[in-house]
């Protein structure tokens, strides 16, 4: 496994030396060598203390809820939302530039982020999972948590849940992965299973899926912490109706989650922790404080956006008090792109969320999943730095691992690719070479290697901008007149970054590749080196562009060179 390293670290270590003038007595001298021996001694003692530390850092990864590419000030100058904060991140560490959420909806992101795994692999093909689904992570699948928890760091999950979890009583219904909102036979009273610590997570608090998902509640580990013995038509406006504690505030949710933090990081000061925090925000329904109605001078999803801004500040503000930011690495980025009200509001105010991109969250056009990306490590990550590489956010398992000198078994982590070496600023072609698939709403699929872009399907592969009860939000955009395309598309991202021409019919060696990749991809059940694992490709209309012999493994494919070590289990 190639090791980290810190930036400018010394490649040996020569103890300071001394000559004695000629005349002193052996004894002298000899108290001398002591002397010098014991100054040697602390030396390599405090090397080795700073070294461990360096060695093993904390980590906080935060993750937005629909922030778009151009809601982040360092990532968009035109943004009409100003964040200071991330900002500040940014001029800390490194900015990543094509970065991109494993989906383009909320779900099956989160379970290729924890997983290292692309959640196509599961059941749930298409959508996202509501509050009272069954869990979404199966049992022995190994997450980010786990890893971390096996090299002896405490491990917290506070935020936004949204993988499924088991609730007491209720009819659930077949074992599917559809959306549930119905709350019908929970009994509230007892334990729930299958929460986040029983995935690796020490300690958990949080909401079960969105903010505007029932049961409007907080879970603390295994159980509500009040019951919901109200609805949310008495409550709160926004969302779907279902159970939540009374007085129960949509704009309250956000503070208590970072709240939860800073304790957290104030009751761990003495040991590593990994801190997962996965925000409700920007998320529908746009519930910003008090304190933050108006700040941005656009609407409500702004003033929203700068209290995220707010909040991340303040746990970045904690880590400093606590003199712990030089020894942790701090991630923030997104799920997915931004929700499509952002129409009007590019209208209106002239703040586009997808940038310059197109699409938006469910698409697998560019604004559907290209995300901001800022990773701050002093002494790692070098200050105001870009990466453009392109990455997905599955390689979080790999690259925490070689972080950490962890070894994947063979079975774990089967998409993930690390981008330890992008982060220290390296040269290197591992992860630009390894393909990226991307994945809509509605289960279509793309991928991406290097320059290049093939959709496998027409459109956007999520909204519908033609029709459809939000198809007028869409009149005069560029998405509703890019809509009809044909049946595949093939963009060269280095030169058409906002996919306008379709090269489709100009590049037919690219497409014959890269639809070979992804077959292989989907047939093999990793895209990374490795035995193949169990794949059904049964009942999956979506894979209607997949060829029926056998595909071959494609030469020149970056996986053959990811950098993770993997070990096989032995046999019993």
């Amino acid at each position: 496994m190639k090791k980290w390293r810190a930036m400018k670290q010394p490649s040996h270590i020569d103890a300071p030396k001394t000559e004695l003038p000629a005349g002193f007595s052996p004894l002298v001298e000899a108290i001398h060598n002591v002397a010098h021996i014991l100054t040697f001694s602390f030396f390599l003692l405090l090397t080795a203390f700073a070294s461990a530390q360096v060695g093993q850092p904390n980590v906080v990864l935060i993750f937005a809820d629909d922030m778009g590419y151009g809601d982040v000030t360092c990532y968009d100058a035109k943004s009409k939302i100003q964040t200071p904060n991330l900002d500040r991140l940014a001029k800390g560490g490194m900015r990543f530039t094509d970065a991109h959420s494993a989906s383009a909806v909320c779900t099956p992101s989160r379970y290729a982020l924890l997983t290292g795994r692309y959640a196509w692999r599961t059941g749930l093909k298409s959508g996202v999972l509501g509050g009272f689904s069954q869990p979404l992570i199966e049992k022995g699948r190994m997450t980010l948590a786990h890893l971390f928890q096996d090299k002896g760091y405490r491990t917290a999950c506070i935020g936004k849940w949204h993988l499924g979890m088991d609730w007491a009583g209720g009819m659930r219904g077949e074992k599917g992965y559809n959306m549930r909102n119905n709350s019908e036979g929970i009994d509230f009273t007892k334990p729930i299973q299958n929460t986040a610590i029983v995935n690796g997570f020490d300690e958990y608090f949080g909401i079960a899926a969105s903010l505007d998902m029932p049961p409007y509640v907080f879970i603390r580990n295994d159980r509500v912490t009040e019951q919901p013995t109200s609805s949310l038509t008495k409550e709160d406006k926004g969302g779907r109706q279902g159970p939540a504690v009374p007085g129960w505030r949509h704009q309250h949710v956000m503070p208590t989650l970072t709240n939860e933090v800073i304790s957290f990081l104030q009751r761990n000061t003495q040991s590593p922790f990994f801190v997962y925090m996965p925000l409700n925000a920007p998320h529908t329904p746009h519930a910003a404080g008090d304190a933050f109605v108006g700040k941005s001078k656009l609407d409500s999803y702004g003033d929203f956006m700068v209290e995220v801004d707010h909040h991340i500040g303040r746990v970045m503000n904690e880590l400093d008090r606590l003199k712990l930011s030089d020894n942790t690495l701090v991630i923030v980025t997104s799920d997915n792109g931004p929700e499509t009200n952002m129409y009007p509001r590019r209208s209106k105010f002239g703040h586009d969320s997808s940038s310059h991109f197109l699409g938006a969250k469910r698409d697998n056009w560019e604004g559907g999943h290209r995300v901001p990306f800022i990773a701050r490590w002093p002494g790692v990550i070098a200050t105001a730095s870009k990466c453009d590489t392109p990455f997905c956010l599955v390689d979080m398992m790999a690259t925490f691992a070689e972080i950490t000198s962890a070894e994947l078994p063979e079975e774990q982590g089967v998409d993930s690719v690390s981008i330890l070496s992008l982060m220290q600023g390296e040269n290197d072609d591992s992860r630009g070479n390894h393909a990226i698939i991307h994945h809509s709403s509605n289960g279509r699929f793309a991928i991406r290697r290097g320059d290049w872009k093939l959709l496998l399907h027409a459109g956007s592969g999520g909204n519908g901008y033609t029709a459809g009860k939000r198809s007028s939000r869409y009149n005069g955009t560029i998405e509703q007149t890019s809509f009809k395309t044909a049946n595949r598309q093939l963009y060269n991202m280095r030169t058409d970054p906002d996919e306008t021409t379709n090269l489709i019919e100009k590049r037919p060696e690219v497409v014959s590749e890269l639809t070979a990749l992804a077959s292989e991809y989907v047939r093999k059940g990793r895209s990374t080196p490795g035995r193949r694992q169990k794949i059904d490709l049964q009942n999956w209309p979506q894979l209607d562009w997949l060829p029926l012999q056998s595909v071959p493994s494609t030469p020149g494919d970056g996986s053959d060179t990811n950098r993770v070590k993997r070990k096989r289990k032995s046999k019993q």
